[in-house]
């Protein structure tokens, strides 16, 4: 079976070899297939060295091809931070909806963090690539405007699990629920940062999710 072919910069379906029947070419596929080459880059070099050339060689196909997909590099990033934000959207649904199961206001908080913090390889990637990208909004000035923000959905998942627990007497009813959601997602975003850097062991960064959630759920 032979592979996809590209003519004048587009890639078209290619053919079996067999019987020269027309093979589909999965071009949402071939955009996410480019995205992972974005995030290794992203991942181990800075937002940066993402240029269309690069990307190409990291994904094994011509330029061509890849500005077929994406015409300029700002099309690039922008799927790719897309891209990056449903993957991680998927492993929280993952993580938080077996901790809805409970019934346990503490256990889903605890797991909404959890889903944050880099346990594997694949998310130690997804969380270099997110800092890779915070890292070129702080030099630009601010994010682009069409680049979604992470952290008021975590933020709001939060406080909703503290008012729930508030509603049950598991959280004092005098703490303010969104300011401590504000509080533990910026507690996760540091923890990020120093797992990846070597600062905190994934066990040390679950030790102090723990300790504050002792004072949390304290009533």
């Amino acid at each position: 079976m032979s592979d996809s072919v590209e003519i004048d910069g587009c890639e078209i379906e290619g053919l079996w070899e067999s019987d020269r029947v027309p093979k589909r070419v999965d071009h949402q596929q071939r955009r996410r297939e480019i995205a992972e080459a974005v995030f290794r880059i992203a991942a181990h070099h800075g937002l940066a060295a993402v240029t269309l050339r690069a990307v190409a060689a990291e994904a094994g196909i011509s330029m061509n091809l890849v500005q077929y997909y994406f015409p300029a590099k700002d099309d690039m990033l922008r799927f790719a931070w897309g891209r990056m934000v449903e993957l991680s959207a998927e492993r929280a649904a993952v993580e938080v909806g077996r901790a809805l199961e409970t019934g346990d206001a503490r256990v889903v908080v605890r797991a909404y963090l959890a889903a944050v913090l880099p346990s594997d390889e694949r998310a130690r990637l997804l969380c270099a690539v997110q800092i890779a990208y915070f890292a070129a909004d702080v030099t630009r000035g601010g994010a682009q405007p069409d680049q979604e923000a992470l952290l008021p959905h975590l933020v709001r998942g939060l406080a909703e699990q503290i008012r729930l627990a508030q509603n049950g007497d598991r959280v004092g009813p005098d703490l303010d629920a969104a300011l401590e959601a504000g509080t533990l997602a910026t507690m996760a975003a540091g923890l990020v940062t120093g797992i990846l850097v070597g600062a905190y062991t994934a066990e040390q960064a679950s030790a102090l999710v723990e300790y504050r959630l002792d004072r949390l759920f304290s009533a």
